[in-house]
């Protein structure tokens, strides 16, 4: 393992930094393994699992070249689909250390061969694993991925930006992370066409069709063949169009200056850059990987990776005053010691791991500079990671390794399948019995044989099984969703519970601000003392603050009372203005526009940077407001904060905004009103959105060694300003389409990063949360005396929060989270910090108290995102289908964790979720589902019609077989082409029903329903077939003259092809009833007129009698009475299989309903039927907490 240090001569190097203290490898493993994951942030797109060596072996090889030579090469076949009985075969098991290859296995359940490389100037060696160089540890013995150093002292940084790296180091970190290009290899079409063909599916197809060639069937082999070709060139071109677009956003190349070789500008191409780099940073300019800010200011658009549109500030780790400072002591001592010079700050430590108001994503676009005077006005920043390793490149990775969804119908479609084969065994042993009983030669034995497998296996079979996908996407792209992940559309139909997020989603984007509620005496209270100092006056603690405009919020006017709170409304946003507007989050415009208030541009930081001009008012005069210091919001502390002066009398103010329930801890006790609760209360029950706003005296003379310590010390000690409303408004289409979903038996959560009253207020007004529920919101309650005995369920009360109050006759166990009444319903509202404590508490002890958290859970609130993607885990976890939908960045990380991720986007390119909707309301849910539903209910039903239509012909050509016959070529190419391939297509283009039923499609194939359904319909015909061919034999006017070489036309073969046409058309009728998910056949114009068209066909072949179509199809003439005879079956058979589904519809219906479950319950099992899990009691396990503090006194 390797880091990026610094050293005593201005350069930089690569130093060892190794795992020290212990000789067990195994621990030293899982302390590694749990590093990558800390390190990567829970992301497993380059995470392993464990790791296998191999090695070349003589003797094996020698075994692999012989076996390629006696079975003329048709062994590769194997080879080729079984990776690990190629790698077991060529090559001997190893060590690690000894091999020369390693079998990767990934913790998304894949693997990957790779080639052991080496440097032979460094005496090391390397795997390329999912593009990126992963080293040998010799402590481990194991291959890792390179770090990159994260903690380093303010001289080395300082250095950086003033010499770049050397050349010695730089040729040492190209070795070490190769070329900076996210870049991956498209295969032609010819190629990817030989990957297809070499295909199980396709090398069956190829089978058919040299079969059917040595039976003379050239049209139909040719048909066959023609269609498949054609499909398959067709489905590359998507895929590698699908490869192509994706390279499109991922590749990028474009010149980057960078500062190298003691100081030297250069300018290279972005594909030369390393880890540690000082690139200069332009206007306009797109970022070729992950950098740290070191000087200057920038604002990025990240819509790219986030689908968030609004511009994000980045601050630079050094500040001005720093870099000058260094420069100035580097100019003077140039002759001298270079301890001399080096000043005691100069040892501080950055932690560039916590510094995420200074990184910048690759893919993100620099909208504005602003320029530092220390670096000539040049914006610098540092290399950190490069191709996939960067943001953008781990996106990229979980493209083209989508994660596993272990879905069930095509696993099973594969055991169906399997059954086909070895019915078509069975078939051939009684074929091969019969005719050879019956004297046919051998050859004509072998192949009629071998026709069999062909039959039972159709080769359209892989078609049939995406056509309904394909048909579901293009119906979502036209309502303006789009994807790209297909296979999730079939999970969209198996959705249980959907999580929402609020502002956004379910509520309007922008927000409305509807007034401000202030304190009497707030913002004159300590204008006279030193606010810097923690002993405050005593004698004014007596004063009793209160809130002004109780019940009447007004914004229209700013009195002298509020001057503090119009200063502090000015001035604490991140809003920046861009191309002469005012850009940033709506929500800060909206406050800050209430202000009449300017934005002056002064384009650098520093004391001619960016100033606020404050409007003269009737209470006070023109004045101009200058940051010193900003500090940006961030969920895990719920707040954000400036430090500004004024122009008019220099004063300086630390100005805070955030969330009421943590701005409230960081105020003077005396300057809470005693109603803060109860006021806060009556807006968030209301679905307002609550600010609390809080300010203190500064003095800016006073110096922090540490950033984090000056956050910390200007965020104390705060004086009350009082509260900022905004009326967050909830979109029409939300509560009808959580009511929708709701009675489709889908369960509905909210999580958001909002006040929980406010959370619930608007799941009130949305429906999730029902007028009647009983409700219990978690409360952390800090420990009067904590100590190592207090249990963390001692820390959380739960508050019932009903309106009417019934909550108060009822008590919610804070140990079980069980309700004292078991038959009563209720709900949770959980805040982030008590999902955190109970979810780490579930990971230490197993308590169920987590599993019942999450049954009852149904408004998230105060939420990371982090916290928010963990609990769409954990809801996968226990066996749920979930769904997430939302519209920004916070989102991302559930979006993709979830079966169904939707993003609220204008942008169709959008990578942060499987499902991009442009319509931004949550409209495209119940569409997305019910595609979803219509998209596996037809391949359910095209694979029961395309096994009936294989078990059907099976039957009649075994039939057949016992009379040494067979179909001809051409009944053989009306059968499948013109009756079964219109059929099968057309049916996948069935709409969905516009009703969500309560009911949700099987995801298994091979379950009690499908399997008895198949055998009972399969039963059916094959009775109606076996009375055909006995019948037939033995009517009056049949004979068995050989009117042709292959005896196929004869009285049993008319017989059977024309009871088989129309059995096909019964099946496909009887399959066509698709409800609750799909609509009638008749709606469907091209499969009712094709099907129409097919009975058509099939009467007239019966009932016509030409007979130059009887010759033309290879068919003998039969007497009228005995096609009334057929005719008469065939509706026979149409009632029978009626009613056999008809049974099976009624069975499932009354089976379902037994399983309606209660909506206010997320899920009903008991904890005994979950899945159990592996991390609880598992010594060998390390658990880490959600997120790492942000510091230890935050």
């Amino acid at each position: 393992m390797n880091t990026l240090g610094g050293d005593d001569e201005g350069n930089t190097e690569l130093e060892p930094l190794l795992v020290n203290g212990s000789e067990d490898l195994s621990f030293l493993k899982k302390v590694e393994k749990q590093e990558n994951i800390d390190e990567n942030g829970g992301d497993d797109m380059l995470l392993v699992d464990k790791m296998v060596g191999y090695q070349s072996d003589t003797s094996r090889e020698l075994v692999y070249w012989l076996s390629i030579l006696f079975s003329c090469g048709s062994i590769l076949l194997i080879f080729y689909w079984l990776e690990l009985f190629y790698i077991n075969t060529r090559f001997k098991k190893s060590s690690i250390s000894n091999a020369n290859h390693v079998l990767v296995y990934s913790k998304d359940s894949r693997t990957e061969f790779c080639k052991v490389n080496y440097l032979v100037e460094e005496n090391e060696r390397f795997i390329i694993y999912r593009f990126s160089r992963f080293f040998f540890n010799e402590k481990i013995q194991e291959y890792e991925k390179t770090k990159l150093i994260n903690q380093y002292e303010k001289i080395d940084l300082l250095r950086l930006v003033e010499n770049g790296l050397n050349e010695n180091n730089l040729q040492r970190m190209q070795q070490r992370f190769g070329c900076n290009e996210i870049n991956f290899p498209i295969k032609n079409i010819p190629r990817l066409l030989m990957e297809e063909v070499l295909h199980p599916f396709f090398i069956f197809q190829i089978y058919s069709v040299c079969l059917w060639i040595a039976e003379e069937y050239y049209y139909y082999a040719g048909a066959i063949f023609l269609i498949a070709t054609v499909s398959a060139v067709l489905s590359l071109r998507e895929i590698r169009g699908n490869l192509l677009s994706l390279k499109k956003i991922a590749h990028f190349v474009c010149p980057v200056r960078v500062v190298r070789n003691n100081g030297r500008i250069e300018t290279i191409p972005s594909t030369d850059l390393v880890p540690g780099d000082i690139i200069e940073l332009k206007q306009d300019f797109i970022m070729p990987c992950d950098a740290i800010l070191l000087s200057g200011q920038a604002i990025l658009n990240e819509s790219m990776l986030t689908g968030e549109s609004i511009p994000v500030n980045k601050y630079s780790v050094l500040s001005d005053e720093e870099i000058k400072s260094f420069k100035q002591r580097s100019s003077n001592n140039q002759q001298q010691q270079q301890q001399n010079y080096i000043d005691i700050g100069d040892k501080e430590i950055k932690d560039l791991s916590k510094e995420k108001r200074s990184l910048v994503f690759g893919g993100t676009i620099v909208v504005k500079l602003l320029s530092s005077a220390s670096t000539n006005d040049r914006i610098l920043c540092m290399v950190r990671d490069t191709s996939f390793q960067t943001t953008k490149g781990k996106l990229i990775l979980s493209i083209l390794y989508p994660k596993k969804s272990h879905f069930k119908f095509f696993m099973e479609s594969l055991k169906f399948v399997g059954f086909l084969c070895i019915l078509a065994i069975v078939g051939f042993c009684v074929s091969v019995w019969k005719l050879n009983s019956l004297g046919v030669d051998f050859g004509t034995i072998a192949i009629r044989a071998l026709d069999l497998i062909t039959i039972v296996v159709p080769p359209a079979l892989p078609m049939a099984m995406t056509v309904g996908t394909g048909f579901g996407l293009s119906r979502l792209r036209k309502t303006k969703v789009f994807c790209i992940s297909p296979p999730r559309l079939n999970m969209a139909g198996k959705i249980q519970v959907f999580c929402f997020d609020k502002t956004g989603t379910l509520t309007e984007e922008g927000l409305d601000l509807l007034g401000i509620i202030s304190t009497s005496n707030g913002t004159v209270k300590h204008n006279n003392s030193n606010n810097n100092n923690n002993n405050n006056n005593n004698n004014n603690s007596s004063t009793e603050y209160k809130f002004n405009e109780l019940n009447d919020p007004k914004i229209t006017f700013f009195s002298n009372t509020t001057a503090m709170f119009r200063v502090l409304m000015a001035s604490c946003h991140s809003l920046t203005v861009i191309n002469g507007s005012v850009s940033g989050d709506p929500l800060e415009i909206k406050i800050f526009e209430s202000t009449n208030s300017n934005i002056l541009d002064g384009g650098s930081i520093g004391g001619s940077g960016q100033v606020i001009s404050l409007a003269a008012t009737a209470f006070s005069a023109q004045d101009t407001i200058t940051y010193l210091e900003n500090f940006d919001f961030q969920s895990k502390l719920q707040r954000m904060s400036v430090i500004v002066q004024l122009k008019s009398d220099g004063a300086c103010f630390s100005l805070v905004k955030g969330s009421p329930e943590m701005v409230k801890g960081l105020c003077l006790p005396h300057t809470i009103p005693q109603d803060y609760d109860n006021q806060l209360a009556i807006y968030t029950e209301k679905g307002y959105r609550v600010l609390a706003c809080a300010y203190r005296s500064w003095d800016p003379t006073i110096s922090f060694p540490k950033r984090d310590i000056l956050r910390k010390e200007s965020e104390s000690n705060l004086e009350f300003l009082g509260f900022i409303i905004m009326e967050n408004r909830v979109k029409p289409q939300s509560p009808p389409i959580i009511q929708r979903l709701q009675s489709a038996n889908i369960r509905t959560v909210m999580v958001t990063g909002d006040n929980g009253l406010t959370a619930t207020s608007v799941a009130k007004q949305c429906g999730i949360i029902k007028s009647d529920t009983l409700l219990f919101m978690g409360l952390i309650q800090p420990s009067s005396s904590p100590s190592p005995t207090n249990g963390i369920e001692d820390d959380i009360i739960w508050e019932p929060v009903s309106q009417d109050g019934r909550g108060n006759i009822h008590r919610l166990d804070p140990t079980t989270l069980l309700l004292d009444e078991m038959n009563r319903d209720y709900n949770l509202i959980v805040s982030g910090p008590v999902f955190k404590q109970i979810y780490n508490h579930y990971l230490a002890t197993g308590s169920p108290r987590f599993i019942n958290m999450l049954r009852r859970g149904i408004v998230y609130a105060r939420m990371t995102p982090d916290e928010k993607q963990t609990l769409v885990e954990e809801l996968q976890r226990i066996g749920l289908y979930v769904g997430m939908c939302g519209d920004g960045a916070n989102d991302c990380g559930a979006l993709k964790a979830a079966h169904v991720g939707i993003s609220l986007s204008e942008s169709e390119a959008s990578i942060a979720a499987p499902f991009t909707s442009t319509i931004t309301n949550i409209s495209c849910c119940p569409n997305l589902i019910k595609e979803g539903r219509a998209s596996l209910a037809v391949s359910f039903k095209l694979f029961q019609f395309m096994g009936m239509y294989s078990l059907i012909q099976f039957t009649s050509v075994i039939f057949l077989y016992f009379h040494a016959s067979v179909l001809g070529n051409w009944q053989y190419l009306y059968q499948d082409l013109i009756i079964i391939f219109p059929l099968v297509i057309f049916l996948g283009m069935t709409e969905p029903c516009e009703k969500l039923s309560v009911k949700r499609p099987s995801g298994r194939l091979i379950s009690v329903n499908m399997i008895g359904s198949l055998i009972s319909h399969i039963t059916v015909c094959f009775v109606f077939l076996l009375v055909v061919f006995h019948l037939v034999q033995s009517k009056s006017w049949f004979d068995e003259p050989l009117l042709d070489e292959d005896n196929i036309v004869n009285y049993i073969t008319t017989s059977l092809f024309i009871f088989g046409c129309f059995q096909y058309s019964i099946m496909l009728f009887v399959f066509s009833f698709g409800k609750p998910f799909l609509k009638a056949i008749y709606t469907n114009r091209y499969l009712f007129l094709v099907y129409i068209i097919t009975l058509i066909a099939n009467l007239i072949i019966l009932f016509g009698g030409f007979e130059k179509l009887y010759d033309f199809l290879q068919l003998r003439v039969v007497p009228v009475s005995w096609r009334g005879t057929l005719f008469v079956m065939v509706i026979a058979n149409l009632i029978a299989n009626c009613l056999v589904e008809l049974s099976f519809y009624f069975y499932k219906s009354r089976s379902k309903k037994k399983k309606i479950l209660n909506i206010r319950m997320i899920f009903s099992k008991k904890n005994s039927e979950l899945p159990k899990d592996t991390r609880i009691f598992n010594t060998n396990s390390v658990t880490i907490p959600i997120y790492e503090h942000y510091s230890e006194t935050f």
